[in-house]
């Protein structure tokens, strides 16, 4: 059935979801049905509750082709994380700003195909006043809103519920995150105050072990994450920020509640990080070092540097550019700084340490964080140190006045200059510009490697300041200063679903291409 399922979405994506679609016949009102699940039956061996299971394995692909189309050659490289020293598609690829149909229809593919037509099932099946439906709606929003960020508007409120889907505006999608987030951290927070240490999703839940309560922080992280993401164009964003800090359970503060993918003895499950086989000599040997990351590790002096990548041949960190058209493969590639991740390497969906610079940054806008800026900028670093054993030196790090290095090149990647000379101390008589730059800075080193979200933090707020492509083979589309954007929506999408895709465009306000911004990019 898969193999059938992958032959009619390249033939068109857009046939699949109303195929999908029309699996449902449900609608959003919350009610009690009896033909679905109850709390009590989630002990047997229910089959409702594994795609809980599956939506979890979804939300970051592992399968690895899957991982470099949605997570590495989109958010990794367009976040300054990583550069590729292969010259796909004859150089014209996205790392270019040239935009093969193959490569804008994974993350599509991955997102409705492999994620969304699990939750259509695990709707039906259960009711929305469960703790699987809530937990399941916290996964849901975790992984869509990195889809609705790489593309803008979606056909995503009325899928399942209606053929030919309509698309939604990334407003009204960002909306809907919110109601379901709040929706969810009800049902979740009136369930957990009664449940006496039960544990209804042991059987099925990879993240948290049914810990409802790590689940209500994150819940409460994410909506954070997601009312910062849109601060600059959406008024109730401060309330919501607030509301989520200063929630009885509160967000994530500490690395234990970080949500984590990894191997589950209990459940039988063995996680293999997809990005092992993407860089390593046993697998594609394609990723390399950034020469961004480059340029603020080793100018920091940062001591998360050795965890996050090997030397080079020569002893010392180098790092690469990024949008070659030629490819960098044999050009000083032994100089180059390979990344330490390995098969077992859990993958994070968040880190306390984001969500600490998080809080500082609403600090900054003098919203109610529980805590000053610098007081919870600082907390933000010393969480990061101390989730890679590197506490002892949180008190010299903190007061460095280090800045970015000039980046020297390596083979064919050209030199540049500094990008920035922000320091790791910081100084209360900077200006708030200064005090932004570098709490997002410090944010895209703590979250790495997840390039989706730096990359969207990146065009949301301009920093940290990322060296730009050396080859732009967008003919215009894409400004090599701004960098890109946004992909474009997939042309299976036009062949498939062709009238809603172009209302789909008028939402964007502007072409379908890499250059245009998003609802909530305005900086």
């Amino acid at each position: 059935m898969e193999k059938k399922l992958s032959a009619i979405l390249y033939a068109s994506m857009g046939l699949m979801i109303t195929l999908l679609s029309l699996q449902s016949c449900m609608s959003d009102d919350i009610n009690i049905d009896p033909d679905k699940i109850l709390e009590t039956e989630l002990n047997k061996d229910n089959l409702w509750g594994t795609y809980l299971t599956t939506m979890q394995r979804s939300v970051v692909p592992e399968d690895q082709n899957d991982y470099q189309l949605t997570e590495d050659l989109v958010g990794n490289m367009y976040a300054g994380y990583y550069a590729g020293t292969q010259s796909w598609e004859g150089g014209y690829n996205g790392t270019t700003y040239s935009f093969p149909n193959g490569w804008i229809n994974r993350p599509f593919k991955v997102a409705f195909v492999d994620f969304l037509s699990s939750w259509n099932i695990l709707r039906q099946k259960t009711d929305s006043t469960s703790i699987l439906f809530a937990v399941g709606e916290v996964v849901k929003v975790a992984a869509m809103h990195k889809t609705t960020d790489i593309y803008g508007p979606l056909p995503y409120t009325k899928f399942g519920l209606a053929t030919p889907v309509p698309y939604d505006s990334q407003e009204d999608i960002y909306k809907s995150f919110f109601k379901e987030l709040d929706h969810a951290i009800g049902i979740m927070t009136a369930f957990d105050k009664h449940n006496n240490g039960g544990k209804p999703l042991e059987k099925f839940d990879l993240i948290y072990n049914s810990d409802i309560s790590k689940w209500i922080r994150f819940a409460n992280s994410l909506k954070l994450r997601l009312a910062m993401r849109v601060r600059s164009v959406y008024p109730e964003a401060q309330k919501i920020a607030e509301s989520a800090v200063n929630h009885e359970y509160g967000v994530i503060e500490g690395n234990s509640d970080n949500p984590v993918m990894q191997s589950n003895v209990a459940l039988g499950y063995t996680y293999f990080n997809p990005f092992y086989n993407i860089y390593s000599g046993e697998g594609y040997n394609e990723d390399r070092m950034g020469a961004t990351m480059e340029s603020y590790l080793v100018g920091f002096n940062d001591p998360r540097l050795p965890v996050y990548f090997t030397q080079g041949i020569d002893g010392k960190y180098h790092g690469l550019r990024n949008g070659h058209k030629n490819g960098q493969r044999y050009q000083g590639y032994q100089l180059l700084s390979k990344p330490t991740i390995t098969r077992a390497t859990p993958y994070l969906w968040m880190t306390a340490a984001e969500v600490w610079l998080l809080r500082a940054e609403g600090a900054l806008l003098k919203w109610k964080m529980k805590g000053d800026a610098k007081d919870l900028y600082e907390k933000g670093i010393k969480t990061s140190l101390e989730q890679h054993n590197l506490g002892r030196q949180v008190d010299g790090y903190l007061k460095s006045k280090n800045t970015p290095a000039k980046y020297s090149g390596v083979g064919g990647s050209p030199s540049a200059e500094a990008p920035s000379n922000i320091t790791v101390a910081w100084d209360e008589n900077a200006a708030p510009k200064v005090k932004l730059e570098q709490i997002i800075t410090q944010k895209w080193i703590a979250m790495y490697p997840l390039g989706q979200e730096a990359w969207s933090e990146f065009r949301r707020t301009g920093f940290p300041k990322i060296f730009p492509v050396v080859d732009n083979l967008s003919n215009g589309a894409v400004s090599t200063v701004e960098q890109v954007r946004r992909l474009p929506f997939p042309e299976s999408e036009y062949s498939g679903n062709r009238a809603e895709v172009e209302k789909a465009v008028q939402m964007l306000g502007g072409p379908d291409n890499g250059g245009t911004r998003l609802w909530w990019d305005v900086k």
